[in-house]
């Protein structure tokens, strides 16, 4: 029987590993936040300050459609699901098209009196680092320049880091590089861009900027700047170097 809600994490269907797990509900959650307000003078309002994006949770509940007196059964359709859920991964839910989150913690329910055929399961999975839904694929423009500019339409409903891939076409070394997006640039320094070769800007499943040239880390070439971020919408990239790289920029759109 395909049920109308589903859930996978890493690749796995929860309902695939027993028939007679059902799925009840599927609650996708929404980020909580923490905000920074101050008062306004004059008595009235307030101003606000600051915004973080903490965690989100998703929050799936499950019955077992087994007897009350086959205890075994019933027991064991429990663990193989702890078994599944502990596992962590990516989720993904089948009426949210093209997207997943990446889970940090998951909450397993104990199993109460088993004997109760009515009882229902509920699951916590957590996303700490990036706590947003994301696109399973990224928004990607490739072009070659030197010192000039890449458009590209970031997806999405709140701000995103951008991936890039510098490969230097020139075939003579390039010892710096600096790439912008609205007011946050990266800068590298002595980076000594062989010919041919590929400086990668990345981040991985919790959300943290790298940068390789090879499988060798640059992160200590990094001269200025924090991050690649970018809002949703039209965003101009710039670079700038004393030689021709082809270019690629990424952005994997982070929805509430």
């Amino acid at each position: 029987m395909i049920l109308s809600r589903r859930v996978s994490l890493g690749g796995q269907q929860l309902d695939e590993l027993d028939e007679r797990i059902v799925i009840r509900s599927v609650n996708p959650g929404v980020p909580n936040e923490t905000l920074g307000t101050t008062d306004r003078m004059g008595g009235v309002g307030q101003r606000l300050t600051s915004q973080h994006w903490n965690s989100l949770d998703v929050i799936v509940t499950y019955a077992i459609d087994v007897p009350k007196k086959d205890l075994k059964t019933r027991k064991e359709i429990f663990d193989a699901v702890n078994s599944w859920a502990l596992k962590g991964g990516w989720l993904k839910v089948n009426y949210i098209k093209n997207r997943r989150l990446y889970v940090d913690k998951v909450i397993v329910p104990g199993s109460g009196d088993l004997f109760n055929w009515t009882n229902e399961y509920t699951i916590t999975f957590r996303a700490y680092n990036v706590p947003f839904w994301t696109d399973t694929s990224p928004e990607t423009v490739t072009k070659q320049v030197s010192n000039g500019t890449i458009s590209i339409d970031v997806p999405g409903q709140v701000q995103t880091v951008l991936n890039a891939t510098l490969q230097n076409v020139s075939g003579q070394t390039i010892s710096d590089i600096s790439i912008k997006v609205g007011k946050n640039t990266l800068k590298f320094a002595g980076i000594n861009l062989g010919g041919s070769a590929t400086l990668t800007i990345s981040h991985g499943h919790d959300g943290l900027l790298r940068a390789k040239v090879g499988d060798t880390s640059v992160y200590n070439k990094i001269t200025g700047g924090e991050d690649l971020y970018a809002d949703p919408g039209t965003n101009t990239v710039t670079i700038e170097s004393k030689r021709a790289l082809k270019v690629t920029i990424e952005a994997t759109g982070r929805y509430v």
